[in-house]
C-alpha cells in the first residue's frame, strides 16, 4: 500500500528538480518583437533595462551580461558583464549599457577579434541580454548542476544598425493650387519619407515667375494622397537646398502612404525640393537630387478645358460641346432616368 505513495513522492521530487531561478527583463526603450534597434547616432547612448528575479540558484552568482553568442553559459571574456547577483542581493534592479561598451568588450579574448568602435563597426550586429546560473537538480532537486543554464526571459536583443538607407529619388512632382504633390521612390518598409521645400532665390524679386514646366508633371498618372500632411517651418539649408531663400517647409509621411503633399505654397513661385529617408533605426539617408517645381492656380474644370483649346459654342447645333448643350444633355439624362423609374 505504500508503493503508490513512494511513486508520488518521486514524481514530486522530479518536479522540484525542474524549478530554478528566473530573471525577467523589461526595456525602457521601444522594442519591436523584443528587439531594441539602435542607430549609429545613438551608439554611445546608454540603454536602461530593468530586471526582477525569482527562485533560488546554487551558491554561484546569477550573471547578467551581453553577448553576441548564446545565452546559457558563464560570461566569456569577450562578453560585457553587467552584474552578478548573490542570494543576499535585492530581487530587482536596473542595468545600463551602450552599444559602444559591447563593441569594446568584444576584443577581450584572443579569438574574439579586434574590438570595434561606433565608427569602425560599419555592418549590422545584434547582441543578446542574458541571465545565466547553475540550477538545482538531482533526484531531490538539491544538487547543483555542473553547467550553466539560461534563466533570463524574454530574449531581449539589441540590434545596432549603422547603415543609412539608400538615397531616394523624386520620381514625380504634380503641380497643384498652392501645393506640390511629390512622389518619392526608394523608401524601404517601416521608414519615413521626408521632403523639404524652399523658394528658389531670384534676383531682385521673390516671384520666380510661372515656370510650370520646372520639374512638374501635371498629367502624370494618379496622385494618391494617403495619411495626413505634417508641414512645419525649419531653417534654410536643413538639407543643403542650394540657391534658395527661406523658410524651409518640411513634410514627413510614412513609406507606403502615398505622395508627400506640401501645402501653403504661393502659386507662380518656383520651389526647390529634396527628399530623404529615415529608417526604423533612425538613420538618415543622403539627400535626393534637387528638383524645381511651381504650384499653379486651379481655375476649375471648364477653365482648364478652355486652356487646353476647348471652345464655348452656342446654339442648338453645338449641343455636343458648349455649356448650353451640356446643360441640355444633362437635363435630358435626368428626364430619361425619371421616366424609367415611373414606368
Amino acid at each position: 500500500m505504500r508503493l503508490p505513495f513512494i511513486g508520488l513522492l518521486l514524481f514530486a521530487s522530479t518536479a522540484v528538480a525542474q524549478t530554478g531561478p528566473t530573471v525577467q527583463f523589461t526595456s525602457s526603450s521601444t522594442a519591436t518583437n523584443n528587439t531594441v534597434t539602435v542607430p549609429k547616432s545613438e551608439c554611445g547612448q546608454a540603454r536602461r533595462f530593468s530586471w526582477v528575479r525569482n527562485g533560488s540558484a546554487c551558491e554561484d552568482s546569477i550573471y547578467l551580461y551581453v553577448t553576441t553568442g548564446s545565452c546559457g553559459t558563464r560570461p566569456a571574456a569577450s562578453d560585457l558583464l553587467l552584474d552578478s547577483l548573490d542570494a543576499s542581493d535585492p530581487t530587482n534592479g536596473v542595468v545600463n549599457f551602450s552599444v559602444s561598451q559591447v563593441l569594446a568588450a568584444r576584443g577581450g579574448s584572443v579569438d574574439a577579434g579586434t574590438a570595434t568602435t561606433c565608427d569602425t563597426q560599419d555592418t549590422e550586429i545584434s547582441f543578446k541580454l542574458c541571465a545565466s546560473a547553475r540550477r538545482l537538480g538531482g533526484s531531490l532537486g538539491l544538487d547543483c548542476q555542473e553547467t550553466f543554464s539560461n534563466v533570463g526571459s524574454p530574449g531581449l536583443v539589441v540590434k545596432y544598425d549603422p547603415q543609412p538607407p539608400s538615397t531616394p529619388s523624386i520620381a514625380k512632382v504634380i503641380a497643384r493650387d498652392s501645393a506640390l504633390s511629390v512622389q518619392v521612390d526608394g523608401a524601404e518598409a517601416d521608414s519615413t519619407v521626408v521632403v523639404e521645400a524652399a523658394r528658389v532665390a531670384t534676383a531682385g524679386s521673390d516671384d520666380a515667375g510661372t515656370d510650370e514646366d520646372a520639374g512638374t508633371d501635371v498629367d502624370a498618372g494618379t496622385d494618391v494622397d494617403a495619411g495626413t500632411e505634417d508641414g512645419g517651418q525649419g531653417l534654410v539649408g536643413a538639407l543643403a537646398l542650394e540657391g534658395t531663400t527661406g523658410p524651409v517647409t518640411r513634410v514627413t509621411k510614412a513609406s507606403g502612404e502615398g505622395n508627400v503633399v506640401i501645402s501653403g505654397l504661393t502659386n507662380g513661385v518656383t520651389y526647390r525640393l529634396q527628399a530623404t529617408i529615415i529608417d526604423a533605426a533612425g538613420n538618415v539617408s543622403g539627400g535626393s537630387d534637387q528638383v524645381d517645381a511651381t504650384p499653379v492656380k486651379s481655375n476649375g474644370l471648364f477653365d482648364a478645358y478652355k486652356e487646353d483649346g476647348g471652345q464655348e459654342l452656342g446654339g442648338c447645333a453645338a449641343a455636343g460641346g458648349g455649356i448650353a448643350g451640356g446643360a441640355v444633355l444633362a437635363a435630358l439624362g435626368i428626364w430619361l432616368s425619371s421616366r424609367r423609374k415611373v414606368s
